[in-house]
């Protein structure tokens, strides 16, 4: 049975021809001449679907999903960087601050051992040039048959100024303590002592003048 699909027209004079016909059997129309001197077997060819068209644009699509996800997995790994060495960044100022405190916190401590080194070798030294001090005002200045044994220097006053306390006692064995005042006079290279008038009470009950002494006689 022949098919629809094996049949065309003639253009000119309308009659139903093979579609293998070159001419026309009714008027001899050229059909090769009608095709443009093309055989015209592609009359009835089934045309040709997209599907080149079809795959170009499957692939550019995957093309730009790739880069689209290659590009969030460049910022998520740049986030990652950014915030990993963040972390690390902060760690070593954290500890170059913590070995900063500590290097302070050792320097003042060193600062201060000297200083009190220092200020304890000063003490020492005004307390041992205090005690022929105090002896000169109790013998001298206050008349007294006594003499200062040690001095002990407790605090600082500042301005080059200690407090502190005489021991004094007599050859009859009597004793007192009174509260003494050393001031290191640099300027003079020597030490300046003062006794209260609690401690010239004391020192004045506890031991005999020496115009006692040649009452005596």
């Amino acid at each position: 049975m022949i098919g629809m699909d094996e049949f065309k027209f003639c253009p000119k004079c309308g009659a139903k021809v093979k579609a293998t016909a070159k001419f026309c059997p009714k008027c001899g129309f050229s059909f090769a001449q009608f095709n443009g001197g093309a055989p015209d077997n592609n009359i009835n060819q089934p045309q040709p679907s997209n599907r080149s068209g079809q795959t170009g644009s499957w692939f550019s699509n995957h093309h730009h999903r790739n880069w689209v996800i290659g590009g969030v997995l460049g910022v998520v790994l740049v986030i990652i960087a950014v915030t990993v060495a963040s972390s690390i960044i902060t760690s070593q100022q954290t500890q170059a601050k913590k070995e900063a405190m500590i290097q302070s916190s050792q320097l003042k401590e060193s600062i201060k051992k000297k200083k009190e080194a220092k200020e304890s070798k000063i003490e020492k030294k005004l307390s041992t040039e205090a005690v022929s001090v105090v002896t000169d005002m109790i013998q001298n200045d206050m008349n007294l048959d006594a003499e200062c044994d040690d001095v002990t220097i407790t605090s600082s006053y500042g301005g080059n100024q200690y407090g502190g306390y005489a021991n004094v006692s007599d050859d009859d064995g009597d004793h007192t303590t009174v509260d003494v005042t050393v001031t290191n006079v640099k300027y003079e290279n020597n030490v300046s002592v003062e006794i209260d008038s609690d401690g010239h009470d004391s020192l004045n009950n506890t031991f005999y003048s020496y115009d006692d002494d040649d009452d005596d006689y």
